[in-house]
């Protein structure tokens, strides 16, 4: 008899057969004399599967039962299996009910794949949001383009040399965009 859980709820399941598998994938291309073959791996999620039979006192009682497998497999939850194999951190990947006897009274056949869940520790801390920040005023004087700004309208209006306001606004004489914020002091 083996067990499923996610911690909060346990399903019981009579386990037939359990099987677990282990793929690496390698690179199907030449490796130079003296490279590491580790390099040229690499390991693949492992997978288990189980078939077996759950029980109930009904009909009803087995479908709620096959309803929390449903439940698990579609929130993602990370499950643990107790059985002949003992793992934790599964997710279920695929689940089957199987009436190739035409059902049982008191039970239902299934099969059930999982998959590991690859979790990894982070250095990364969340900031917390205190509130609206105002952006930093960027210095100087800035005004927003519209059609008819030229440098030489500035340079008379602000007083800020021409060659200064093309290297502060990166545009073109003849292309300054209307609508853009443009620095002018």
């Amino acid at each position: 008899m083996g067990k499923l859980t996610d911690g909060k709820k346990t399903i019981e399941i009579f386990a037939e057969s359990e099987k677990e598998s282990i793929t690496n994938k390698v690179a199907q291309y030449s490796i130079q004399s003296g490279d590491a073959i580790i390099d040229h791996t690499q390991r693949e999620s492992i997978e288990w599967e189980m078939a077996g039979l759950i029980f109930g006192k009904d009909h009803n009682d087995i479908n709620n039962k096959w309803l929390q497998l449903i439940t698990w497999q579609f929130a993602g939850n990370v499950l643990f299996w107790h059985g002949a194999i003992y793992k934790g951190d599964l997710i279920l990947e695929n689940i089957t009910k199987d009436y190739d006897e035409g059902g049982f009274k008191n039970a239902i056949k299934v099969s059930i794949k999982f998959k590991e869940a690859k979790t990894v520790q982070s250095s990364f801390v969340r900031v917390q949001h205190v509130g609206p920040i105002t952006p930093p005023s960027p210095p100087g004087l800035w005004v927003t383009v519209v059609a008819g700004n030229t440098y030489w309208g500035w340079w008379k209006q602000y007083g800020t040399p021409i060659q200064t306001l093309r290297n502060w606004n990166k545009w073109p004489d003849r292309r300054i965009p209307i609508g853009a914020r443009a620095r002018v002091k």
